[in-house]
């Protein structure tokens, strides 16, 4: 048996970079009504920022009975602390290259906009992906 999540979209992904250039973190996601998850039936997700490049990776375990799937997507990723001013990314698989824009967050009042934001890499969240900034 396969669970779906459909139709949503994850707004305002905001990675918050160390003074290293580095950020991780998790994302989770089940049905939110069923015992489901206890036979697998989830999404478990890791994300990686290092050297200039966003990584998703599975690390669910495979030999669960249930599956779960979505066809959730990322819309907006915001990147704080980035110190090179970046004018593209490069989506792989698939080698799609995205615009990235200053903005929408400014960290003082009446000041520029100074995350680079990338718009619509439309990323699905079940899938391994790696989002190269250039």
């Amino acid at each position: 048996q396969i669970n779906l999540l459909t139709s949503v979209a994850l707004h305002d992904q905001v990675i918050a970079l160390n003074s290293s250039g580095a950020a991780e973190g998790e994302l989770y996601v089940d049905d939110g009504k069923s015992y489901d998850y206890q036979q697998g039936a989830f999404i478990h997700r890791r994300f990686v920022f290092a050297d200039n490049k966003l990584t998703s990776f599975n690390i669910a375990p495979d030999n669960l009975g249930k599956k779960f799937t979505s066809d959730c997507v990322i819309e907006r990723i915001i990147v704080l602390g980035l110190r090179s001013v970046a004018k593209k990314a490069i989506i792989e698989p698939g080698n799609q290259e995205v615009e990235i824009e200053s903005g929408p967050i400014s960290l003082r009042s009446g000041s520029s906009p100074v995350a680079p934001t990338i718009r619509r890499p439309n990323v699905r969240i079940v899938d391994s992906w790696t989002i190269r900034i250039a």
